[in-house]
């Protein structure tokens, strides 16, 4: 078996995905690890770490990393190998279920602390407090000069909903194959927003876990480990 590792936000090594996978080595699940564009050796050189420059990025960096994964998946099926997987922490999450719904063929799927859309962590989430909403502001009045930073947000918001809302997106073709992992006290995913995902994809498992987005992943790797397990073997 292979599952593909999507990165989350600010992921440009691959350090914590291989160790997320290694150890499922011993089960016979080989794992893929995908930068990002954008990260690491893919970033623009006007761009800072993993500071995007422009809204669009982000939205390029998704259907870019959705249709390289597509490929990989068909390049592993042709290669023989046996059941596939899609897995993905926060961001990554988001775009592995984007791919295991538009993906032809049966695919297991892991979103890990995952929201339903870019619009919850950006917009709702904690994430909100750290965006640069000035230039957007700035960029908007052009074209607008009644617009406050409340409608910034909101205008956002719209444009992120639109293209980054998973349940806009065809299911996964074995949704039994799906188990969603989410976190009880995570500020940056809201349990509402995992809820929706889980109510969508009809079939699906929704495992809770204790702690935040980041403590989660830190205390908890086992449990995701045991759910690309058993998504797998369910495929």
């Amino acid at each position: 078996a292979c599952v593909v590792h999507l990165a989350a936000t600010g992921d440009q090594t691959f350090g914590r995905r291989l160790r997320l996978g290694f150890p499922l080595l011993k089960d016979n699940v080989c794992s893929l690890v995908l930068e990002s564009p954008f990260y690491g050796a893919r970033r623009p050189a006007a761009q800072r770490g993993s500071k995007l420059l422009r809204v669009s990025d982000l939205l390029t960096l998704g259907w870019a990393t959705i249709a390289e994964s597509i490929n990989l998946l068909h390049w592993l099926r042709e290669e023989g190998y046996g059941a596939l997987g899609m897995c993905g922490l926060s961001m990554g999450g988001v775009h592995a279920s984007m791919t295991a719904g538009l993906f032809p063929g049966d695919v297991a799927v892991t979103p890990l602390l995952a929201p339903r859309s870019a619009a919850v962590a950006y917009c709702d989430g904690a994430m909100r407090a750290a965006m640069a909403w000035e230039p957007l502001l700035k960029e908007l009045r052009a074209g607008d000069r009644r617009l406050d930073r409340p409608e910034t947000v909101l205008r956002l918001k719209q444009v992120l909903e639109t293209y980054t809302d998973i349940t806009r997106y065809p299911r996964p073709r074995r949704t039994d194959a799906a188990v969603i992992v989410a976190a009880r006290d995570d500020a940056y995913v809201s349990c509402e927003s995992v809820q929706q995902l889980h109510r969508y994809w009809q079939g699906s498992e929704l495992r809770m876990v204790t702690g935040g987005h980041v403590s989660a992943f830190l205390m908890h790797q086992g449990v995701f480990r045991e759910a690309i397990r058993e998504s797998l073997v369910r495929v």
